[in-house]
Order: structure tokens, then sequence, then C-alpha cells
């Protein structure tokens, strides 16, 4: 498969001070290193000296953080930290902001949780949709938004197969954003499909299945990003980013927040457990990593 691919230090490079709309990401980055700079898709900064130094992609790509480059679109989820009306600011390291929800663009469930500035990738629960209007995890019937079974993360150009997120023996054939056919395709008997090599196999040969054992703690992890319960009520939630507890916040009207999958679902779901509710055996749900 041919794929162009620009490297990141091959990008032109902004020189100078621009006020930026999140925290130092070079603190403890050693020098060369290449960071989000959560404000533009194009946008990165070079760390020189645990200084961010402001970068850009050249047009048409986007930089992929994880690959440390400037990057095909399709192969980056950009995440933004500012509206399509904000204008940035110069974020005080000492001050720890409250954290603010934004919507990827073409994208239906996953969101952008963002905290001083930087921004983190989460999604909804099955059977939900970030609503961009309330900025939370919503029953579908209150989004406008039509979720196509092709991801944004393939090249649209070439056919490409991606898996049944409702079953572990079929998958869809992808070209330009739209599933070929309409519908997905079995594997023959016996198979699965592997999403991770893109092909049916043997089943000891895939993984298909999630274990989620509900938490058991209220206090927040010293490290990460997470989702705990408050205690003693089923609507609200914290978030923890790096053991500071954010919040409390609400789910929307009419779901509960979830013990077994740490996020915001109808309480009508099969499997679902407020914190309030007598302990159960932990649940198993179905699906790919």
């Amino acid at each position: 498969m041919h794929r162009v691919t620009v490297f990141a230090f091959l990008a032109v490079l902004v020189l100078g001070s621009i006020p930026r709309s999140q925290a130092n990401s070079c603190i403890g980055r050693p020098d060369g290193s290449f960071v989000n700079d959560f404000t533009e898709c194009e946008a990165f900064f070079t760390c020189i000296r645990e200084t961010q130094v402001p970068g850009r992609c050249p047009d048409g790509f986007y930089f992929n953080e994880e690959r440390q480059l400037c990057d095909n679109q399709w192969n980056v989820v950009c995440l933004l930290c500012i509206g399509p009306e904000e204008e940035p600011e110069v974020v005080d390291p000492e001050t720890f902001i409250t954290p603010e929800f934004f919507p990827i663009e073409n994208e239906c469930r996953k969101y952008t949780l963002c905290a001083n500035g930087v921004g983190f990738l989460r999604e909804c629960s099955a059977g939900l949709m970030f609503n961009p209007e309330s900025l939370t995890c919503d029953l579908e019937d209150n989004v406008d938004c039509v979720e196509s079974m092709c991801p944004n993360n393939i090249n649209p150009m070439e056919a490409t197969m991606v898996p049944d997120p409702a079953d572990c023996s079929r998958y869809y054939i992808c070209f330009q954003r739209q599933p070929i056919g309409g519908t997905s395709h079995a594997c023959n008997d016996g198979l699965l499909f592997d999403p991770i090599n893109m092909r049916c196999d043997f089943e000891e040969n895939v993984e298909c299945e999630v274990v989620t054992v509900p938490p058991n703690l209220t206090e927040c992890p010293p490290t990460g990003l997470h989702y705990i319960p408050e205690t003693g009520s089923c609507e609200s939630y914290f978030i923890c980013l790096d053991g500071d507890k954010i919040g409390p916040l609400q789910c929307a009207d009419g779901l509960i927040f979830d013990i077994n999958t740490s996020n915001c679902r109808p309480r009508t779901d099969e499997g679902s457990q407020c914190i309030t509710d007598p302990p159960v055996t932990p649940a198993i749900f179905l699906g790919y990593y």
C-alpha cells in the first residue's frame, strides 16, 4: 500500500512566541520531541530546552503525535481544545482549568476532553452519541449525526476491510467512506474477522472479547485520565487527571453514570449499574479491543 507521509521535521517551523491555550507540554520532554498544538490540526510544537517552538505541517497534512510526523489526514484523529469562533488564551500552568468537551469533525461517538488546553480522546458508551449542542454523551434520538460504518482513519480512495462492531464474524468493505453494498460481509464458517490483520482467520487467532470489571474505588488514581462516580449519586461523576479530581459533572438527562464502563449510559441498558445499586457479578461485554 503506497502512502505519502511527510516527517514533521521537514515541516516549516514558525519561530516566535505565540500565545496558546494549553499548558507547556514540553516540560520533561527531551529536546527534539514533537507535541500536539490543540488549537489547529496542522500545528505542533518542537520541544527545545523544555520550550515550545511552534511549527506547522504542509498544506493537506495533519500532525500525528503518536508517529511524530506530519501525516495524511485520514491517519489522524484531530483533537481540538478551541471552538471555531474562539481565540486562543494563555494558560497559567499553576491554575487548573475546568475541563471542557469538544466534538470531533465527522465523528458521532468520539469527542475531545480538554484539561488545561490538553486534549484527550474519549468515546461515548454504546447506544449514545456526543451531542455538540449540550456537549455531553446523549441518547441517539437527541443527536443529529449520521454515523458511517466506515471510520475516518482509513484512506478513502482505497478499498479497505473493517470489522462489523456487532458481529465478530462479519466485516465491511469501505470505499470513499461508504460501505460497498451497504451491508456487512460474512467470513466463512468457523472463521472470525481479525481487525488487526484485516482478514478472516481461525477463532483461536482472533481476540473478540473484552472483560470489564467494575471499579471499587471512588478516589482518583495517582496517574492517568479516569472517570469515577460521585458517592451517593447515580447521575454525577468526576474526572481525574493525574490524581486531581475535577467536578462533579452531570450525565445528560435520562442517563446514569455506569460504574462498569465508567461512562454515562441509559439505566435500561443490560449490565448498567449505578454506584448506589447493590453489587453484582462483573459484566462481560463483547466487542473488539
